[in-house]
């Protein structure tokens, strides 16, 4: 079949965030079943990484796209296109976010890219690009192209958890405006596919009773021919690791909690432990909090993005994601589990993948209690062996690309 992948990143090598590796992933994979298409929001100085995302084997339509990096003419024009879309939000009650990622003129460009693929099924990735899923459902001739949705997370998920979490009026009350914004456009989107996917049980059940219809579930994976389990304990000093982009502000959110209440208790139990924080964006939380001198005097090491992540999962004993808020299935989890690393997090983190802890991770609270699972998990050489061979296996069973894009391959012929 001729499948036409339409996602708002480009997702070459350095893609840097966990939905970013995601769609990478599945683009190498399906290219191995079909005949793929990438149509990718380019955006400046990203012109140059196109041909990395031609190298997974799929054709690319870049389709420019402004952000804050524009410059000159380009920049002067991003103003009265964020101020039209904060416009269309007004009037059609969907989150300014999902309105500035739409224009008529890219609207126009990803039409005329489905008639001359002229693929057999579209994926829409993201649910801020679910305005395109709508256009090309008006605009479509027959029973084709079949269009499927990916959401990767319901949008009101976090923002409902943001408000909840908030400690002003304010903040809550407009965390809940978003929340609602998000539920009218997922349950809209819907109606604009012919199946729409969520990556989570607990996410399907949550759309399911806002209204959502013709709905899958189907994860996102992890490629598990690249990623080994090559992990044992380390000697020496007990390390402990988290990865995530800091652009993403459940990392940052996350990040606080562990700096401000978590560590200060594990180094208090293990004077010598290194806490090592690995992801893109972390030097302006570095920053806010006294630079890297500071931060090495309270055991952490911060090293900004990494191109291989093999060996800092091999030096750490355990990997830590203390989440409280986002939504869908979170990679760096995944590609932990898929390392062999024991791997403790919170009922959050563990959405979608072992909501229950079982054999494959530990769960633990998102308060100070989380520094007692750290602990116990980094000096129980029986449970963290048990751990990291029952994610293992968990990845292999339920998460590998294979069995995912098999799954995909049925919805887009409508057998599933």
């Amino acid at each position: 079949m001729k499948i036409l992948v339409l996602t708002p990143y480009l997702p070459h090598r350095r893609v840097g965030h966990g939905g970013g590796v995601a769609v990478r992933d599945l683009l190498s994979w399906l290219a191995r079943r079909h005949e793929v298409t990438a149509a990718c929001l380019v955006r400046p100085g990203e012109a140059g990484l196109v041909g990395e995302v031609a190298e997974l084997g799929v054709a690319v339509e870049p389709l420019p796209f402004a952000d804050r990096r524009a410059s000159g003419r380009e920049r002067a024009s991003l103003y009265w296109r964020r101020t039209g879309a904060a416009a269309r939000a007004a009037r059609s009650g969907f989150p300014v976010y999902v309105e500035k990622y739409w224009s008529a003129d890219l609207s126009r460009r990803v039409a005329d890219v489905v008639a001359r693929v002229r693929p057999d099924a579209v994926q829409v990735e993201y649910l801020q690009m679910s305005l395109y899923c709508r256009d090309l459902r008006l605009g479509r001739q027959g029973a084709l192209p079949r269009l499927v949705l990916n959401t990767h997370e319901l949008g009101s998920v976090p923002r409902e958890r943001r408000a909840g979490l908030a400690r002003g009026p304010v903040a809550r009350s407009w965390a809940g405006v978003e929340a609602a914004r998000w539920r009218r456009l997922q349950v809209a989107a819907c109606g604009w596919a012919d199946r729409t996917l969520c990556v989570t049980p607990e996410d399907r059940a949550l759309l399911e009773a806002m209204g959502g219809v013709r709905l899958a579930t189907v994860p996102l994976g992890i490629d598990l021919e690249a990623i080994r389990p090559d992990w044992s304990p380390p000697a020496g000093p007990r390390r402990y690791l988290f990865v995530g982009s800091f652009a993403h502000a459940p990392n940052r959110s996350g990040m606080r909690l562990l700096l401000d209440e978590v560590w200060p208790r594990v180094r208090g139990a293990q004077p010598d432990a290194r806490l090592e924080i690995v992801g893109r964006g972390w030097e302006t939380m570095l920053a806010e909090r006294g630079g890297s001198a500071a931060a090495d005097a309270q055991g952490v090491t911060a090293t900004g993005y990494v191109d291989d992540l093999a060996p800092v999962f091999r030096r750490c004993h355990v990997f830590a994601a203390p989440l409280t808020e986002g939504g869908g299935i979170k990679i760096k989890v995944l590609e932990a589990l898929a390392r062999g690393v024991p791997v403790v997090t919170t009922h959050v983190g563990a959405e979608g993948i072992a909501p229950e802890g079982g054999n494959a991770l530990l769960l633990a609270p998102a308060d100070a209690g989380f520094a007692e699972a750290m602990l116990r998990l980094a000096t129980d050489a029986g449970l963290a062996g048990r751990l990291a061979r029952g994610g293992r296996e968990l990845m292999e069973e339920r998460f590998g690309w294979e069995a995912i894009t098999g799954r995909l391959s049925r919805i887009y012929a409508g057998q599933d």
